[in-house]
């Protein structure tokens, strides 16, 4: 099976309608295009309940507040992970999983601090500045290295012309 691989339109279109007006089953579909059974279920169950549009890609860009709403519906209606994503519109279970994840250990203001994109880097320390004997040990450091990298350098070109004097005597 194929991971992380987005599916277009026509693509998502076309399974969906081998499946309902086709009369192929989810599970056969999956191990002819070599796509997960739980994907082209869902694929149904979008289309089955938005139509057309519920195949067509969705931006995952949630405000807090509707995030809250879904965790909580969710718990009070004992709904599966499935329902939610079919009811609210979103194509992955595992983005509500991570919300409940998040709700169960703190609380409802866990979900207004999630922040959607790449995290930011950590800020780098100021280095103070180094004493003139930190200053000759780095230095010392930087030499040895360098001088372990030239002597594994040398020896490497010696290893490799005896090896080629030995193919040049081989031969003769």
């Amino acid at each position: 099976m194929r991971k992380n691989k987005r599916h277009d339109f026509d693509f998502r279109l076309r399974i969906v309608r081998a499946v309902i007006k086709g009369g192929h089953t989810p599970g056969s579909i999956s191990r002819r295009e070599g796509i997960r059974k739980s994907m082209v279920e869902r694929w149904v169950s979008f289309y089955r309940s938005y139509g057309i549009d519920g195949l067509k890609p969705i931006s995952n860009s949630y405000s807090a507040d509707f995030r809250v709403n879904v965790v909580r519906t969710m718990k009070a209606e004992s709904l599966s992970l499935s329902q939610v994503c079919i009811r609210y519109k979103i194509p992955s279970q595992s983005t509500v999983l991570n919300w409940t994840r998040v709700y169960d250990s703190r609380g409802p203001e866990g979900l207004m601090a999630i922040r959607k994109g790449k995290p930011s880097t950590m800020p780098k320390k100021p280095k103070k500045p180094l004493t003139r004997e930190e200053q000759l040990l780095e230095e010392l450091a930087d030499l040895k290295a360098e001088n372990a990298y030239l002597k594994k350098l040398q020896a490497l070109i010696q290893f490799e012309s005896e090896k080629e004097e030995k193919r040049k005597s081989s031969r003769n």
